[in-house]
């Protein structure tokens, strides 16, 4: 396939549409183009179709978005949301609740900073549990629920323990260890084995639950780094 315009191109209307949303968003696609072709008709190297081709591969890769007049680029020149984002970064599967209580924040602020973040692409969100997660935009989705289980505080301690353990625990030995609700130690125990982090042994002479130490070294890696 023909390329036919430039970088160049490209970070020329950029420029032109920066001065457009500077003043308003960008409701009707056709204003936005018009807007641009008026500034360009003496330029011989810009055409309407070329105009819009450009602008529709900007709204494709999200660097502007119909309905704001905000354009990729400034969204992380709000030092708060650019925080947020680098949390995220830092921490996939944090919650909301988690990102408000970190920066001290009402519900609808972090909403809004997180719908921003969302729309550009710079992260994304996972309902689990009820609750609404975040990821970078190009986290791996294999792993959400792995990162999402491990800031889970008894998931950690349960975790933590069988890596210190040689022999399978028994789940009333556990219990007992942890100060742990047997109920509750079960539901964990399921999801640990359901993610491969620890196994479940039942032959005769040992029986409980051991951490595996044969898991993927990118995971025990994230492991060991809580």
């Amino acid at each position: 396939m023909i390329k036919i315009f430039s970088d160049k191109d490209e970070k020329e209307l950029y420029q032109l549409v920066k001065e457009y949303t500077k003043k308003k968003p960008i409701i009707e696609l056709k204003d936005l183009i018009d807007f641009v072709a008026n500034r360009l008709k003496s330029n011989p190297d810009f055409n309407r179709n070329k105009i819009e081709l450009i602008i529709k591969k900007f709204i494709k890769n999200q660097k502007i978005l119909i309905g704001k007049k905000l354009i990729k680029e400034d969204i992380l020149k709000i030092p708060i949301r650019n925080e947020i984002n680098n949390l995220i970064i830092q921490n996939p599967g944090i919650n909301i609740n988690q990102i408000m209580i970190y920066f001290d924040i009402g519900a609808n602020r972090a909403l809004w900073h997180l719908e921003l973040l969302s729309s550009f692409k710079f992260i994304r969100s996972v309902k689990y549990e009820a609750q609404k997660t975040f990821f970078p935009y190009n986290s791996n989705p294999k792993f959400d629920v792995l990162n999402i289980s491990l800031r889970n505080d008894k998931v950690k301690i349960i975790l933590d323990f069988l890596k210190e353990q040689n022999l399978p625990m028994k789940p009333t030995l556990l219990s007992e260890s942890l100060q742990m609700h047997y109920n509750t130690l079960k539901k964990y125990l399921e999801l640990l084995v359901n993610l491969d982090l620890i196994k479940k042994i039942n032959e005769d002479k040992q029986k409980g639950y051991i951490f595996n130490s044969n898991i993927d070294k990118n995971i025990l890696k994230l492991v060991n780094s809580l």
